[in-house]
């Protein structure tokens, strides 16, 4: 009896320690905040690239700081050529504000190129 509740509480844990979804990247990981309307215009245009380094992953912070009356109404950050399997996210500001700081990651070993756009009045 102590035999199998012993492998039951080994079956247990190692179920545990292994994940049971693997997620797989994206084929294109591009970010799209708000929209594009009419009157808006291109506040900022930056080509972000960096290449692959083995076994590394590399992380940049582009940021982004308008005046006192400029409102950001949209922020593309766009993947260009060839997936890199890179992941863009926001980490301040963002949309109604006048500052944003977008974060680009590779995956590990890979490198990654974005043009990042920001729009808005």
């Amino acid at each position: 009896m102590r035999i199998v509740l012993l492998c039951a509480v080994l079956v247990v844990l190692a179920k545990g320690s292994t994940p049971s979804i693997v997620k797989s990247p994206s084929p294109r990981a591009s970010l799209y905040y708000g929209y594009v309307t009419p009157g808006d215009r291109l506040l900022s245009r930056s080509y972000v690239q960096k290449v692959a380094v083995p076994h590394t992953v590399q992380t940049q912070d582009v940021t982004y700081r308008g005046n006192i009356t400029t409102r950001i109404s949209a922020i593309q950050v766009v993947e260009i050529g060839y997936t890199q399997w890179a992941t863009p996210w926001l980490i301040a500001g963002g949309l109604g504000g006048n500052n944003v700081t977008v974060r680009i990651q590779s995956a590990r070993g890979y490198g990654y190129y974005y043009v990042i756009d920001i729009w808005g009045r």
